[in-house]
């Protein structure tokens, strides 16, 4: 078994860079961690936008802690079968990849907020970035940067590869790299 796993943050690049490496490889399963959540973080009425980074992204881990019940799981189930795996999302961290044999995990960071907030509006769901106060939005992006910052040095802290998820053109391939040949 070996499973490919790739996390980040919001818009970093992760399921475009899936979508191109499952046109160059065979894999049994790809698996969507957004389809294994029970809540929203975004939808969820008790945050607001307008809090601290530190709230935030306190928020955001707390909201990851969430998602552990169904994704141990479901990491559990792929370690056990003798296929090779796609997985990605946000949610997937370190301290938990770190525990299961053959999985080989690459983090994707964007460190600049003006990237950040561009691909934000732009993604097939940015009407909804779109529809919130230039505050909100802001808290959005720095929300998202600090995401990327905590779950680099947390890559570094469990020795996993972590990428900048720029230049966008050699993404797919510097993924590639990392998880096939590295």
């Amino acid at each position: 078994m070996t499973v490919y796993a790739i996390g980040g943050g919001s818009s970093v690049g992760k399921t475009t860079v899936v979508e191109q490496l499952l046109a160059r490889h065979d894999f049994d399963e790809v698996v969507h961690v957004d389809d294994l959540r029970t809540d929203d973080f975004t939808a969820r009425r008790d945050h607001s936008w307008l809090r601290s980074e530190d709230e935030l992204l306190e928020a955001l881990l707390a909201s990851t802690a969430r998602l552990q019940p169904g994704l141990i799981p479901e990491l559990d189930r792929l370690s056990a079968r003798h296929t090779r795996v796609l997985i990605e999302g946000e949610g997937l961290q370190p301290d938990l990849l770190h525990r299961y044999h053959g999985c080989l995990p690459v983090y994707l960071v964007e460190a600049e907020e003006d990237v950040l907030w561009t691909t934000l509006a732009t993604r097939p769901s940015g009407h909804r970035f779109l529809a919130l106060t230039p505050l909100e939005q802001q808290g959005v992006v720095r929300m998202n940067r600090r995401y990327g910052q905590w779950l680099r040095a947390e890559a570094e802290r469990f020795r996993q590869p972590w990428l900048s998820s720029r230049p966008w053109d050699s993404l797919a391939d510097r993924v590639e790299a990392c998880l096939f040949d590295g």
